[in-house]
């Protein structure tokens, strides 16, 4: 499908996705992908910022709204939300769970595919882990693909998400997740534990971690890799 997009054509459904956030005049709402705004419309006032890539639908959007032209993830990294409201398209569900984990947010409230849902809560991989360790994700209620114009060829959840606030060290590493593991580790001690740089290298060596692990950039750890790092870190 052009665009990845599957449009949202139930009301109910789209009245309990926006009831879930308790939104105040002066939050800051962001809307990934309104399409034909069957969400948006049920937004009560406050600071909404629509972000739709398909231009056409951008265009018909902004008679009303403030709208953003562009990529999802790309353009979230830039704006520092309260709540964010989408029909998650399948092709950014990853980037976008992962651009979570770098924001403070009060509520996320999101349809997922429902084997990206499933996966979450029960694969070994470095989402899922990263996932459970900073957000908490709770299932609401499950959406028939018949609920979508044209039908997606899988079933959805209407998940709530909000941020974990007590995530150490494991959460200062992923902060610098651009950063090779030695150096964002070894900074995460220092400010975390108080130590001195030299200190964090000493605590760092006696963790006894793979040389080609923490050569590695913190956003390229696997599974097995971040579970390491969380126990040696206690």
């Amino acid at each position: 499908m052009k665009l990845d997009q599957h449009f949202l054509d139930d009301e109910e459904i789209a009245k309990l996705a926006v009831s879930l956030c308790n939104i105040k005049k002066e939050d800051v709402v962001v809307e990934i992908g309104p399409g034909n705004g069957e969400l948006t419309k049920f937004i009560p006032e406050c600071r909404l910022i629509l972000i739709e890539k398909d231009r056409k639908l951008a265009e018909r959007l902004k008679q009303n709204y403030n709208v953003i032209v562009g990529n999802g993830v790309k353009e979230i990294k830039k704006i520092d939300f309260d709540y964010l409201i989408s029909s998650v398209p399948y092709s950014i569900c990853e980037p976008l769970i992962r651009e979570l984990f770098l924001h403070d947010f009060k509520k996320a409230v999101l349809i997922l595919p429902e084997n990206f849902v499933e996966n979450l809560h029960e694969k070994e991989s470095s989402l899922s882990f990263l996932a459970k360790e900073f957000l908490k994700i709770k299932k609401i209620k499950k959406i028939e693909r018949e609920k979508f114009k044209p039908n997606p060829r899988v079933d959805s959840y209407l998940v709530e998400i909000s941020p974990k606030k007590a995530a150490g060290i494991l959460k200062k590493i992923y902060l610098q997740h651009d950063k090779k593991l030695k150096n964002a580790l070894r900074e995460a001690i220092v400010d975390i534990k108080k130590k001195t740089k030299r200190e964090a290298r000493e605590i760092i060596e006696r963790m006894k971690i793979n040389q080609n692990t923490l050569n590695k950039n913190v956003k390229m750890l696997s599974f097995h890799e971040l579970r390491y790092i969380k126990e040696a870190t206690k």
